[in-house]
């Protein structure tokens, strides 16, 4: 794929479904030892396009999503990338054990694509929600877990997964006319958080669909005084340590903001790098509260759940004055 302005701009209009789907015949035409396989869902993972471009290298299980998961590791076994495609938390929930038994324990070349995570499926319902997997999943060794902010990244972390030797979950978010975070070409390493925004008084750390959500909030902060920084954490496993303890050496507040449950995601990955160091910052965690969410569509549930810009915006604004009052006093 040749990345121009032009190209951003298609990859975010067609949104995360659509450029995986690309990314994967990319992947197919030059990469002859990857194969995908999907659990009845192959045209919702955008995957029926390579199934009929490479028939010889495309398995449709069914409604087998376990199935799907231990024939993709003998695959591995076999010197093949295999690429298993469904819901997040079908892929998560669903295939936990095999996934860990089959797939991490033994560290295969298995890639683990999970489509419409956090509350992205809408009126789908609580079912369907995928808002505990990357605590599922981050707690397993070996797992490489990359959440793409826009259409670009879907792409590089597509190519990241192929080229890395061992078991990946690729979590991709929803939607189409996506508003892009990058407008130009620039450096994906697996395990290096991209600095968006400098800024002195706080640090944001997005990922997934909220970094563009970050950006924006950090937009009426600034109209309001406070200098944020903006990271997109576009890897949730293995977490950039070093750009976090800069940020809590350079920073007096750390945000965390992700549309998955505030325990076991990217807060409490945060948490726990904080949690060792000495003066460590006040950490602030936005995100889906610990409780099942009612339904909705997409939009609406992250507005009822305080996850639009400017919900994001006057939540840091307030941690942000109680921060500074403590401090004032102390």
């Amino acid at each position: 794929m040749n990345i121009d302005a032009s190209s951003i701009k298609k990859c975010n209009e067609i949104g995360f479904r659509d450029c995986f789907g690309q990314a994967i015949l990319d992947i197919g035409e030059n990469c002859p030892n990857v194969a995908v396989l999907a659990a009845d869902l192959a045209d919702a993972c955008r995957v029926t396009e390579f199934s009929r471009r490479f028939p010889d290298r495309f398995f449709q299980v069914g409604i087998a999503e376990q199935n799907m998961v231990g024939i993709a590791s003998g695959l591995a076994l076999g010197g093949m990338i295999a690429f298993t495609t469904t819901f997040a938390t079908f892929a998560s929930l669903r295939c936990c054990e095999q996934v860990r038994t089959d797939v991490a324990y033994p560290r295969l070349n298995v890639k683990v694509l999970g489509i419409d995570s956090g509350v992205a499926t809408g009126t789908l319902g609580a079912t369907h929600y995928a808002i505990e997997d990357i605590g599922v999943l981050r707690c397993m060794p070996n797992m490489v877990i990359i959440c793409p902010a826009d259409g670009l990244e879907v792409i590089k972390a597509a190519w990241a997964a192929v080229e890395y030797d061992g078991p990946v979950y690729l979590r991709l978010s929803g939607g189409k006319n996506l508003q892009g975070v990058y407008d130009k070409d620039y450096p994906f390493e697996i395990g290096k958080a991209v600095t968006l925004k400098e800024g002195r008084d706080v640090t944001i750390i997005a990922t997934g669909l909220m970094v563009t959500r970050t950006l924006d909030a950090a937009k009426v902060l600034q109209g309001r005084g406070i200098h944020a920084r903006v990271i997109n954490m576009h890897t949730i496993k293995p977490i950039d340590e070093e750009i976090i303890k800069k940020a809590a050496r350079e920073t007096g507040l750390i945000v965390t903001i992700e549309e998955h449950n505030i325990i076991g995601g990217l807060g409490s990955a945060v948490a726990e790098i904080l949690a060792e160091l000495d003066n460590r910052p006040r950490q602030l965690r936005i995100g889906l509260p610990d409780e099942f969410v009612h339904i909705g569509s997409h939009d609406e549930i992250l507005a009822r759940q305080g996850l639009t810009y400017k919900q994001i915006a006057e939540k840091i604004l307030k941690n942000f004055e109680d921060t500074n009052l403590v401090k004032n006093i102390g």
